[in-house]
């Protein structure tokens, strides 16, 4: 039984250790005279500050006033006049001549790509025999002519250009009408 005792005392020992030194010694002593601690006080006078932040106010921004560029004068435009078939044969005969070329294939070859009209044309190609602008230009620029792509609508520039390319054996720019 002594022994129980030990156990029990031991560990009520370190509860009170534990619990009771810790408040004794963190209490405040009591004192018969009260302590006045001297506080130094201090008025702090605030005075209210006014900010005033400006925003401008947008204004109108002068528009400016578009001044009209000078527009370049167009150069007249070609308007072909229609020639008879009789003048057309006249033209295919002068040419053919001038340039060493079957006659007949040059007329094939128009009849086949605008059935003999100067004016006909699509988005890219025109005139007797459907010139585009860029094979157009090409070849008359060889031949020292003028490259303007409206004479692809005069029969007689048509057919010499034409008689021309022949000459130089280029008949495959017509793939179905040259054949």
């Amino acid at each position: 039984m002594a022994m129980q005792k030990r156990k029990l005392i031991i560990p009520f020992l370190v509860l009170v250790l534990i619990i009771y030194i810790p408040i004794r010694i963190l209490s405040p002593k009591k004192t018969t005279k009260p302590q006045v601690k001297a506080t130094k006080v201090s008025i702090i006078t605030l005075t209210p500050t006014i900010t005033l932040t400006l925003t401008p106010t947008p204004t109108a921004t002068p528009t400016p006033t578009l001044t009209p560029a000078p527009t370049a004068t167009p150069s007249p435009t070609f308007t072909p006049t229609p020639l008879p078939p009789s003048g057309l044969d006249e033209l295919f005969t002068k040419f053919a001549s001038e340039y060493s070329i079957d006659k007949e294939l040059l007329k094939r070859i128009a009849n086949c790509e605008s059935s003999l009209n100067p004016s006909a044309g699509t988005n890219k190609y025109a005139g007797l025999f459907q010139f585009a602008e860029p094979i157009w230009t090409q070849t008359r620029n060889l031949m020292g002519q003028n490259p303007d792509i409206n004479l692809r609508f005069d029969a007689q520039e048509a057919i010499r250009t034409a008689a021309f390319m022949l000459s130089q054996n280029h008949l495959g720019i017509w793939p179905v009408c040259g054949k």
